[in-house]
């Protein structure tokens, strides 16, 4: 019986032994444990409709939303991003997104980057998620208004499609507003 199992038998059995138990049993060896592995519980979902608000799923973007994806085509160095979120509705909107830990905690656009000729997704890189801030940035959109969301991207030289959109709430709803992707040569 190692040491560790042996305070816990004895832990275990502290309130039978100051009860004051005449004997007691013989408890069989155990391994030591090793390659233990934590146990991850999932949190209880929050029901849509609650005073915490963001639903669990995206629903339906609201008409008249409409988010469009700008880059240069020729670049060398960084690539400059640009996801304009425009507002044709009939009422002002409100903007609400969180940092994203699989974007390099960026707010606004979220991004996927694909090598041309291929699928191979370049960005973000699976398997490196960062632990962001919890920062949710908010903003308003008034009729015909526009909601502009920038960041830069270190590529190495080649030929990409950048796909963009914007995920997070409108008027307390989750959405995913996607843009058109746009192609860029990273010189």
């Amino acid at each position: 019986m190692t040491v560790r199992s042996a305070l816990l038998a004895a832990l275990l059995l502290w309130p039978v032994v100051s009860a004051g138990a005449a004997s007691l049993p013989e408890l069989p060896p155990m391994a030591p444990v090793e390659n233990w592995q934590p146990i991850f519980v999932e949190p209880a979902p929050i029901p849509i409709g609650s005073s915490v608000g963001v639903p669990s799923r995206p629903v339906a973007v609201p008409a008249g939303l409409s988010a469009t994806l700008t880059a240069p085509r020729s670049v060398a160095g960084r690539v400059p991003l640009s996801l304009k979120v425009t507002n044709a509705s009939a009422a002002a909107v409100q903007l609400g997104a969180a940092r994203d830990n699989d974007q390099n905690c960026a707010v606004a656009p979220l991004v996927r980057v694909l090598r041309v000729g291929t699928r191979e997704v370049v960005y973000p890189v699976a398997g490196e998620p960062r632990l962001c801030a919890q920062d949710f940035r908010t903003d308003s959109a008034g009729v015909g208004e526009a909601v502009t969301y920038t960041r830069d991207l270190d590529l190495a030289p080649g030929e990409y499609m950048i796909e963009g959109w914007f995920a997070g709430s409108v008027n307390d709803a989750a959405v995913k507003i996607s843009a058109q992707p746009v192609r860029v040569t990273v010189r």
